[in-house]
């Protein structure tokens, strides 16, 4: 059974939907990732040079 066509476009715009939001997920996920990853390297660094500072005195 082939149905009218109806479950076929559905199912199309269901993929366009969901690659909608998927898009949108992966804007504002993938800058927010690497924000938090460049935000641990700069404590991290920040930590060396006080450490390093203490040393140095």
């Amino acid at each position: 059974m082939r149905g009218n066509g109806y479950g076929r476009s559905m199912d199309i715009s269901s993929m366009i939907m969901g690659g909608a939001i998927a898009s949108v997920m992966w804007i504002v996920f993938v800058p927010w990732s690497k924000l938090r990853r460049l935000r641990e390297l700069d404590e991290r660094t920040e930590r060396d040079e006080r450490t390093e500072r203490a040393d140095g005195d």
